[in-house]
């Protein structure tokens, strides 16, 4: 302005833009959310799932700095001047009614300002948060926090005068806004009398210049409020001094107040030209007593601004003074017509903001960039980077129950041999297959068994063409016991599942359960899980053996017996094998109504059947271990899957892969079906950052300040 280079704005966040970014929860969704419900997760939605506060305080900065931006642009023009020079009827030209009524004006030391009194548009109070941060900071820049100014006239008037307030009430501000501010775009800052006497009680002048240096950086532009009999007054000269020497390099004005009729407007601007030389005063203004009737060809009542003509109001029951730039020429000078720029309201298109506009809005952009990239972002990824930490610490503790539960390993870990689950489906296949193969001479003397027929309807329908005599009930017993001893193969209640669990850590890798307890937080909850988890692989439990694969190794197994071989129970083979087989599906007839899961290798039921030549074959034969391997291990990844279901665990994708001996092999993808009401009662979540969030976040809010 007035001859200056505009100072350059600081680089403006763009909110709006950049809030769209932080609540996109589609393509540039800042989170991924992999389990338990796959889709995308915004970074406010992330944010207020880890730190709702912090959420809030991301929101409120960009009110801040998208409201604050605007405003900030709002410059503030600082008034000030002698002992009733009319310095505030100036201020009060610019304000609403009611503002006009809260300022002081009067012609003694009583109606005096002995106080600072920001005044600033109403829109700042739209936004509380911006609102207060404003109030601190122009309380941080003159040393005290301001007061509010009262809304009731007497009350704000006895804080304009500093009645009762003392010296140390000069040092504490008073800030009032008002709507004819947010038309105008400006902010005026009423200045206490600068050459008021300490003789009143109310601060020394140095005290009051000290002060007004402070407050300094809330100002554009300077007006110095005078009388045509100050032309070449000493005390004009003092302020117009001490504003050059407090703000170099802020434009300073004079307006020249109560004007008589006999005083031209080229003279009063010819007699005020050597101070306004020496002090570097760049435009003179001027406004006539309205009190003095012969003053009216000086008022402006009208303005023109290009074709159009607007009309200048100004209440006859409270006149004011109409304040306007004076010309070296005559005819550009009331009674001449004069344009809208040549009047004091229009000054606010010329004046830059204020230095403490630019602190204050950089001030705001680094708050939400340390909001957003240090604080929030670092929140995010590092709530995204634990939820994949725990996962995998969760997936190894079920992982490793698994194999605990469908293998046999040596003390160091290593698997040996891997159990099936034996249900229905497998040995009606075993038990067919077996009975197929075998020739007509191992069939002798089997029969149905009554005693298994009696106890569970599910043996007898399988064995009621195979199963041995009543020899053989006691042969079944004898084998069924060896599992209660967990002598063979392993039986896998709730309990014993849960005692797994635990072995492997679960307490610690499972917090959303234990939540760092010994504990489960809901001991029903957990129970009933370990219920679920069997009664769920039970119903899914669909794996059968290759049909070709198995008839062929059967046959191949027959073909090692010697011809009439009896074992030393009496029972051919075929019995034996039929009686372990059948020891099996009794086993839960044993347990009542508890879920159990019998898991056998066929080794193991061939040699607890006593059928070493058996168990030796299937051990050592590539094709019968391929066959069983494969049928295992598809039981186990459906386990493991099913287990990270109900657990709420994400089983992850691929699946992990076991070592058996020395081969490394992947869990096959099960096809496993849930019931609907079969939701996991506690899941543990698992997010990954979108790659490309961080590069268009950076292209909204540069995390590196060019300011900074």
């Amino acid at each position: 302005m007035f001859g200056h280079k505009r100072r350059k704005s600081p680089p403006q966040v763009d909110w709006p833009r950049l809030k769209a970014l932080l609540e996109d929860d589609d393509r540039r969704a800042a989170v991924e959310r992999l389990y338990p419900d796959p889709g995308n997760e915004s970074f406010l939605s992330a944010l207020r799932r880890i730190e709702p506060n912090l959420a809030g305080d991301v929101v409120s900065l960009g009110r801040q700095v998208f409201h604050g931006a605007r405003l900030a642009e709002y410059p503030t023009l600082a008034v000030a001047g002698m002992l009733n020079s009319g310095k505030t009827s100036l201020v009060a030209a610019l304000l609403s009614r009611h503002g006009r009524r809260r300022t002081l004006r009067g012609v003694a030391n009583r109606q005096g300002t002995h106080r600072f009194v920001l005044w600033l548009p109403q829109k700042w109070r739209d936004e509380p948060d911006l609102w207060q941060l404003l109030l601190d900071d122009f309380g941080d820049a003159v040393g005290h926090p301001p007061e509010l100014l009262a809304e009731m006239p007497e009350e704000a008037h006895e804080q304009y005068n500093n009645r009762s307030g003392g010296v140390d009430a000069l040092g504490v501000p008073l800030v009032a806004t008002d709507p004819a501010l947010d038309d105008l775009g400006i902010g005026l800052l009423d200045c206490p009398d600068i050459v008021s006497d300490e003789v009143f009680g109310v601060g020394s002048p140095e005290r009051r210049r000290e002060l007004l240096g402070k407050a300094s950086t809330f100002c554009s532009a300077f007006l110095v409020v005078s009388t045509p009999s100050m032309a070449r007054d000493r005390s004009l000269g003092d302020i117009l001094q001490t504003i050059s020497d407090l703000m170099p390099g802020i434009p300073r004005l004079l307006a020249v107040n109560k004007i008589r009729p006999g005083q031209s407007p080229e003279d009063v601007l010819e007699s005020f030209e050597p101070q306004a030389s020496k002090y570097g005063v760049e435009r003179v203004y001027g406004a006539y007593d309205f009190e003095l009737p012969k003053s009216e060809p000086f008022i402006p009542k009208s303005a023109k601004d290009g074709d159009q003509e607007f009309v200048i109001e100004n209440s006859d029951e409270d006149p004011l003074p109409i304040f306007f730039s004076l010309s070296p020429q005559a005819d550009e000078n009331p009674p001449a017509e004069i344009n809208c720029d040549r009047l004091l309201t229009h000054l606010t298109r010329e004046l830059d903001r204020p230095e403490s506009s630019d602190r204050f809005l950089l001030g705001r952009h680094a708050a939400l960039r340390r909001a957003v990239w240090n604080r929030g972002l670092s929140a995010v990824e590092e709530d995204a980077e634990k939820s994949l930490r725990l996962t995998l610490r969760a997936r190894q503790t079920l992982l490793d129950t698994t194999i605990n539960l469908f293998t046999k390993q040596t003390t160091g870990g290593a698997i040996t041999e891997v159990r099936m689950h034996q249900s229905e489906r497998i040995v009606r296949q075993l038990a067919d297959a077996f009975c197929d193969a075998a020739p007509w001479y191992a069939r002798w003397g089997v029969r149905i068994n009554t005693f298994i027929q009696g106890r569970t309807k599910a043996a007898t329908d399988l064995f009621k063409q195979y199963v041995p005599t009543a020899m053989a009930e006691r042969y079944a017993e004898s084998i069924k016991e060896k599992f209660k001893a967990k002598k063979v193969g392993q039986l896998v209640s709730p309990e014993e599942l849960e005692i797994s669990l635990r072995r492997f850590g679960a307490a610690l890798t499972l917090p959303h359960w234990f939540d760092g307890q010994n504990d489960p937080v809901d001991g029903a909850a957990w129970n009933q899980a370990m219920h679920d988890v069997l009664r769920s692989f039970e119903e899914n439990d669909r794996v059968v053996f290759d049909s070709e694969q198995l008839r062929n190794v059967a046959e191949e197994m027959w073909r090692q017996i010697p011809r009439h071989k009896k074992l030393a129970f009496g029972l051919t083979p075929l019995a034996a094998m039929l009686a372990a087989f059948g020891s099996v599906l009794m086993l839960p007839v044993d347990f009542g109504a508890t879920v159990l899961v019998a898991n056998a290798s066929i080794v193991e039921l061939l040699a607890a059947a006593g059928l070493t030549a058996f168990s030796a074959y299937w051990a050592g034969g590539k094709t019968a271990q391929t066959l069983s391997t494969q049928a295992a291990v598809e039981q186990m990844s459906m386990f493991y899957v099913l287990l990270c279901h109900q657990i709420g665990i994400d089983p992850g994708t691929p699946l992990p892969s076991i070592r058996i001996k020395q081969s490394n092999v992947l869990f096959p993808t099960p096809n496993v079906k849930v019931a609907s009401d079969g939701r996991a009662r506690a899941t543990l979540a698992v997010y990954r950052m979108n790659s490309t969030f961080r590069q268009e976040l950076n292209g909204i809010l540069p995390r590196e300040s060019k300011h900074a």
